[in-house]
């Protein structure tokens, strides 16, 4: 079974218009709005990962020039005096006077001097002489065991004065003619110069720069900034340089070409991605105002275009329920006008060919009606002049003259000019006349009451409605009853606009099987040869049904050897017609 969208697509023109501008408009907006993103993204990531490595590249040639400068400082142990003074264990006044004037050329040469706090250089011996301190004996060093571990390679290590950071480089010096270690130095360097290097540059708002050694460990970082960078991994930076991305962190990294240190980058990913992100967001929302807006925009066209489609859709239900008088004003000359004109006209033509056909058919009622009033009014004159003839044999004058009167009475209402409405007033003087007349034949067996509202007696009703149920009932059940017949007549107004008679009588009544067929061949119009009681309650329903409606008519209810009620239901009809 398919699903119930595809039930929906086949019921709705507008839901096909819609899908038809989703795949041509929609998805090609979105996939476009994606291939966009993904190369926008691509590209702005690249620049920000090319740039952080610019920045971080910037950082180590910075430092690597503040090193080289450092570095020229281990001149000063390649000099004659400094030899001797490493040389001879003995006081060497004149080689350690030249040695601190050397010290002082050296600061006040190069940019970097002024970051050197202190320099000290130590024969094997422990014999030393500092800036600061001049010459002095040193205790609290092996100079042997520290040549162990870092026979040729200088030696780094973080320390504090007064509260500072410093870094102390500590590296041999070689005799160039033994080529042999003859004493160490040590310079103390201000290790903020290095720091304020990394605070010159930054990769985003929360960024921050470390400079660590392979070991992992971090012995530098930018001033202010006490965040420890999550884990190195150590085969990410293995690499002289490059960049990696872990937990939602960006790392950049180089390597330092003097120090072989690490200077490495960190930002949050989403604020190195923060433009891809802002691109992101500009073509979400791009492509969201334009989806807000192609849908307006087929609302407003399927209105132009569906709306008189469902007009004219709505209206052929309304002519399909009967509804006739239904009518298109149909906008501009397109097919869509053309389609209501057309539909116009159909209905105009079927109402006229519905109206010519009802006419036709009161016609032929009307003429039904009346042969059958000239079938039975012959054979009720018959019987009521006979009984004249017997009322006068009998000499019975009064009776003569009343019942002439109520015979004239009756015929003068049955003709009626050949008109076929009259006032329920007229109805029932009809009735009850014909009445009398039958009281007259059957005075032993027959009682009569008329209850009729005085409110009702002043509406229009079709002539002759009442006078053949009220027949009906005389001679289909009081007459073949043992014992006296009542026969009762009301009529009600049930609301503003029905009027409701009802003939009762006590006759012999019907059995359900028997009323089933009366039902049908009432309702349904055909002649049912066993239903001989029925032509005139049938021609009853039908003009009822004719001139009034399908929502009037007879209801008919029986019981067996205790009476029949028949209902009649008709409308309020205001004056002549």
């Amino acid at each position: 079974m398919r699903p119930n969208w595809f039930t929906i697509l086949d019921k709705s023109l507008r839901m096909k218009m819609l899908v038809m501008f989703v795949l041509l408009t929609v998805l090609p907006l979105i996939l476009i709005g994606c291939i966009a993103y993904i190369k926008s993204s691509n590209i702005v990531s690249e620049r920000a990962y090319s740039l952080a490595q610019i920045k971080v590249s910037q950082l180590t040639r910075e430092i690597d020039v503040l090193f080289q400068d450092i570095y020229r400082f281990n001149e000063i142990g390649k000099q004659q005096s400094t030899v001797q003074f490493l040389l001879n264990e003995e006081e060497t006044y004149d080689e350690a006077k030249e040695i601190l004037n050397l010290y002082d050329f050296y600061q006040k040469s190069y940019l970097s001097g002024e970051h050197i706090f202190d320099i000290e250089i130590m024969s094997l011996a422990g014999k030393t002489i500092s800036d600061r301190r001049g010459v002095y004996q040193r205790h609290d060093i092996e100079p042997e065991q520290w040549l162990a571990e870092n026979p040729t390679n200088p030696k780094m290590e973080i320390t504090s004065r007064n509260g500072f950071p410093t870094l102390e480089m500590t590296y041999p010096i070689v005799w160039d003619i033994t080529d042999t270690v003859i004493g160490i130095m040590k310079l103390t360097i201000d290790a903020s110069v290095i720091t304020s290097v990394l605070d010159e540059v930054m990769l985003t708002e929360n960024s921050s720069f470390f400079i660590t050694s392979t070991d992992r460990n971090i012995f530098l970082q930018q001033e202010g900034n006490d965040t420890t960078p999550f884990y190195f991994d150590l085969d990410k930076i293995s690499n002289k340089q490059g960049y990696y991305q872990d937990d939602g962190n960006f790392y950049v990294f180089e390597t330092s070409q003097m120090t072989g240190w690490k200077v490495v980058g960190h930002a949050p990913t989403h604020e190195i991605m923060r433009d891809s992100n802002e691109i992101r967001t500009l073509i979400f929302i791009t492509v969201i105002s334009s989806t807000i807006f192609i849908i307006g925009l087929y609302m407003f066209i399927s209105n132009k275009l569906i709306l008189p489609i469902r007009t004219l859709k709505d209206k052929m239900k309304q002519a399909a329920g009967g509804n006739l008088t239904t009518h298109v004003d149909p906008v501009g000359e397109d097919e869509i006008a053309t389609l209501g004109h057309s539909f116009n006209q159909m209905i105009y033509k079927i109402k006229s060919l519905l109206d010519l056909s009802i006419e036709e058919q009161k016609k032929l009622k009307t003429a039904e009606f009346r042969t059958m009033q000239a079938q039975v009014n012959p054979h009720f004159l018959y019987n009521t002049l006979d009984t004249i003839v017997w009322l006068a044999e009998t000499k019975e004058n009064q009776s003569v003259i009343k019942i002439t009167k109520a015979l004239s009475q009756y015929c003068r209402i049955s003709l009626n000019k050949g008109k076929d409405w009259i006032t329920i007033s007229d109805e029932i003087a009809h009735i009850n006349s014909y009445l009398y007349i039958q009281k007259t034949r059957y005075e032993d067996i027959l009682e009569v009451a008329v209850d009729i509202e005085e409110a009702v007696l002043r509406y229009q009703i079709l002539k002759l409605l009442l006078q053949p149920i009220v027949e009906n009932a005389i001679y289909h059940g009081i007459k073949n009853k043992r014992g006296r017949g009542f026969l009762r007549i009301k009529g009600t107004k049930e609301s503003n606009h029905t009027i409701r008679f009802e003939v009762i009588d006590n006759g012999i009544g019907m059995e359900q099987e028997r009323l089933e067929k009366l039902r049908q061949h009432i309702f349904s119009g055909e002649i049912i040869p066993e239903a001989k009681n029925g032509f005139g309650l049938m021609n009853v329903q039908q003009r009822i049904k004719l001139y009034y409606g399908k929502e009037y008519g007879l209801k008919i209810n029986s019981w067996k050897s205790s009476g029949t009620r028949v209902s009649i239901t008709i409308p309020i009809v205001e004056g002549e017609n």
